[in-house]
Protein backbone atom coordinates (compact mmCIF):
# COMPACT_ATOMS: atom_id res chain seq x y z
CA UNK A 1 0.00 0.00 0.00
CA UNK A 2 1.34 3.31 -0.99
CA UNK A 3 0.69 6.19 1.45
CA UNK A 4 0.53 9.69 0.09
CA UNK A 5 2.39 11.66 2.74
CA UNK A 6 1.48 14.99 1.23
CA UNK A 7 -2.24 14.31 1.52
CA UNK A 8 -1.82 12.85 5.02
CA UNK A 9 0.18 15.88 6.14
CA UNK A 10 -2.50 18.21 4.74
CA UNK A 11 -5.20 16.20 6.54
CA UNK A 12 -3.30 16.26 9.83
CA UNK A 13 -2.64 20.02 9.43
CA UNK A 14 -6.34 20.57 8.71
CA UNK A 15 -7.35 18.57 11.81
CA UNK A 16 -4.89 20.43 14.06
CA UNK A 17 -6.01 23.80 12.68
CA UNK A 18 -9.68 22.86 13.23
CA UNK A 19 -8.94 21.82 16.82
CA UNK A 20 -7.06 25.07 17.47
CA UNK A 21 -9.88 27.16 16.03
CA UNK A 22 -12.50 25.25 18.03
CA UNK A 23 -10.46 25.60 21.23
CA UNK A 24 -9.69 29.29 20.78
CA UNK A 25 -13.24 30.27 19.77
CA UNK A 26 -14.95 28.32 22.56
CA UNK A 27 -16.56 30.56 25.18
CA UNK A 28 -15.03 30.22 28.60
CA UNK A 29 -17.38 30.51 31.55
CA UNK A 30 -16.45 30.97 35.16
CA UNK A 31 -18.42 31.99 38.21
CA UNK A 32 -18.04 34.02 41.33
CA UNK A 33 -19.74 32.73 44.44
CA UNK A 34 -21.23 34.91 47.12
CA UNK A 35 -22.80 33.68 50.30
CA UNK A 36 -24.81 35.93 52.57
CA UNK A 37 -26.02 35.46 56.09
CA UNK A 38 -29.03 37.61 56.94
CA UNK A 39 -29.73 38.12 60.62
CA UNK A 40 -32.83 39.78 62.00
CA UNK A 41 -31.67 42.66 64.14
CA UNK A 42 -33.40 45.02 66.50
CA UNK A 43 -34.90 48.25 65.20
CA UNK A 44 -33.91 51.19 67.36
CA UNK A 45 -35.84 53.92 65.55
CA UNK A 46 -39.59 53.27 65.78
CA UNK A 47 -42.93 54.98 65.25
CA UNK A 48 -44.93 55.70 68.41
CA UNK A 49 -48.38 57.13 69.08
CA UNK A 50 -48.38 60.81 69.93
CA UNK A 51 -50.78 63.28 71.53
CA UNK A 52 -52.44 64.18 68.20
CA UNK A 53 -52.42 60.77 66.50
CA UNK A 54 -55.81 60.86 64.75
CA UNK A 55 -58.52 58.31 65.56
CA UNK A 56 -58.55 55.53 63.00
CA UNK A 57 -54.78 55.66 62.54
CA UNK A 58 -52.55 52.61 62.88
CA UNK A 59 -49.12 53.05 64.43
CA UNK A 60 -46.74 50.09 64.45
CA UNK A 61 -43.00 50.17 65.09
CA UNK A 62 -41.99 50.31 61.42
CA UNK A 63 -45.22 51.34 59.69
CA UNK A 64 -48.02 53.78 60.33
CA UNK A 65 -51.14 54.88 58.54
CA UNK A 66 -52.51 58.28 59.52
CA UNK A 67 -56.19 59.11 58.96
CA UNK A 68 -55.97 62.85 58.37
CA UNK A 69 -58.70 65.32 57.40
CA UNK A 70 -59.01 68.69 55.79
CA UNK A 71 -61.94 71.09 55.44
CA UNK A 72 -62.76 73.61 52.70
CA UNK A 73 -61.01 76.92 53.29
CA UNK A 74 -59.47 75.66 56.53
CA UNK A 75 -56.07 74.77 57.89
CA UNK A 76 -55.99 71.74 60.15
CA UNK A 77 -52.87 71.12 62.22
CA UNK A 78 -51.95 67.82 63.84
CA UNK A 79 -49.21 69.15 66.14
CA UNK A 80 -47.91 65.68 67.03
CA UNK A 81 -49.49 63.33 64.51
CA UNK A 82 -46.97 60.56 65.15
CA UNK A 83 -43.71 60.16 67.03
CA UNK A 84 -40.36 58.81 65.90
CA UNK A 85 -38.58 57.30 68.89
CA UNK A 86 -34.91 56.27 69.25
CA UNK A 87 -34.80 53.43 71.80
CA UNK A 88 -31.04 52.94 71.48
CA UNK A 89 -29.49 53.46 74.91
CA UNK A 90 -26.06 54.50 73.66
CA UNK A 91 -26.23 55.83 70.09
CA UNK A 92 -28.03 58.57 68.26
CA UNK A 93 -29.34 57.77 64.78
CA UNK A 94 -29.80 60.05 61.79
CA UNK A 95 -33.28 60.29 60.26
CA UNK A 96 -34.85 62.11 57.34
CA UNK A 97 -38.23 62.48 55.63
CA UNK A 98 -38.25 61.17 52.06
CA UNK A 99 -41.01 61.40 49.44
CA UNK A 100 -42.13 58.02 48.07
CA UNK A 101 -45.41 58.65 46.23
CA UNK A 102 -48.52 60.81 45.94
CA UNK A 103 -51.76 59.71 44.28
CA UNK A 104 -53.77 60.80 42.49
CA UNK A 105 -51.68 63.21 40.47
CA UNK A 106 -52.59 64.95 37.22
CA UNK A 107 -56.35 64.79 37.88
CA UNK A 108 -59.00 67.31 38.90
CA UNK A 109 -59.08 65.72 42.39
CA UNK A 110 -55.76 67.43 43.16
CA UNK A 111 -57.51 70.81 42.98
CA UNK A 112 -59.31 69.94 46.25
CA UNK A 113 -56.09 70.55 48.15
CA UNK A 114 -53.79 73.54 48.56
CA UNK A 115 -50.98 71.97 50.55
CA UNK A 116 -50.10 69.19 52.95
CA UNK A 117 -46.96 69.81 54.97
CA UNK A 118 -44.98 67.41 57.15
CA UNK A 119 -42.73 68.98 59.79
CA UNK A 120 -40.17 67.06 61.82
CA UNK A 121 -40.13 68.57 65.31
CA UNK A 122 -37.42 68.04 67.92
CA UNK A 123 -38.23 67.41 71.58
CA UNK A 124 -38.67 71.17 72.18
CA UNK A 125 -41.17 71.39 69.25
CA UNK A 126 -38.72 73.31 67.05
CA UNK A 127 -38.99 72.48 63.35
CA UNK A 128 -35.81 70.72 62.16
CA UNK A 129 -37.03 69.53 58.73
CA UNK A 130 -40.00 70.05 56.41
CA UNK A 131 -41.44 68.07 53.49
CA UNK A 132 -44.04 70.12 51.58
CA UNK A 133 -46.66 68.93 49.12
CA UNK A 134 -48.28 71.82 47.24
CA UNK A 135 -50.65 71.89 44.30
CA UNK A 136 -50.50 73.72 41.01
CA UNK A 137 -53.72 73.07 39.12
CA UNK A 138 -54.07 69.31 38.77
CA UNK A 139 -50.53 68.44 39.82
CA UNK A 140 -48.69 67.93 43.07
CA UNK A 141 -45.27 69.41 43.67
CA UNK A 142 -43.03 68.13 46.44
CA UNK A 143 -39.90 69.61 47.96
CA UNK A 144 -36.69 67.62 48.03
CA UNK A 145 -36.12 65.00 50.69
CA UNK A 146 -35.05 66.53 53.96
CA UNK A 147 -31.47 66.59 55.21
CA UNK A 148 -30.41 63.98 57.74
CA UNK A 149 -31.15 65.06 61.33
CA UNK A 150 -29.63 63.50 64.44
CA UNK A 151 -32.17 61.81 66.71
CA UNK A 152 -30.36 61.51 70.03
CA UNK A 153 -30.39 58.26 71.98
CA UNK A 154 -33.50 57.63 74.10
CA UNK A 155 -35.23 60.63 72.51
CA UNK A 156 -38.36 61.13 70.42
CA UNK A 157 -39.11 63.57 67.63
CA UNK A 158 -42.59 64.21 66.31
CA UNK A 159 -44.12 64.69 62.89
CA UNK A 160 -46.51 67.61 62.66
CA UNK A 161 -48.94 67.62 59.72
CA UNK A 162 -50.72 70.68 58.31
CA UNK A 163 -53.51 70.36 55.73
CA UNK A 164 -55.13 73.18 53.76
CA UNK A 165 -57.89 73.01 51.15
CA UNK A 166 -59.43 75.80 49.06
CA UNK A 167 -62.97 77.04 49.65
CA UNK A 168 -64.06 75.12 46.52
CA UNK A 169 -62.93 71.73 47.90
CA UNK A 170 -65.49 68.94 47.55
CA UNK A 171 -66.10 66.47 50.39
CA UNK A 172 -64.95 62.85 50.03
CA UNK A 173 -62.01 63.61 47.72
CA UNK A 174 -58.83 62.05 49.01
CA UNK A 175 -55.11 61.92 48.38
CA UNK A 176 -52.67 59.24 49.53
CA UNK A 177 -49.17 60.43 50.36
CA UNK A 178 -46.49 57.91 51.22
CA UNK A 179 -43.42 59.13 53.03
CA UNK A 180 -40.44 57.18 54.26
CA UNK A 181 -38.76 58.08 57.53
CA UNK A 182 -35.27 56.80 56.74
CA UNK A 183 -32.99 55.93 59.65
CA UNK A 184 -29.25 55.26 59.74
Amino acid sequence: MNINYKKSLKLVTLLITSLLIATVSATVYYSLTMQSTVTVSSTYVKFINATDTPAGSTVDYSFCTLSLSTLPNSTIIYERAVGVNNTDETNGHYIRLRHVSVAPNGTATVGNFTHIKFYLLDSSNATVATLNYTTNGNNWSVTSDTDWVLLQNLTAMYIKVETLSPATATASNAVTITISVDAQ
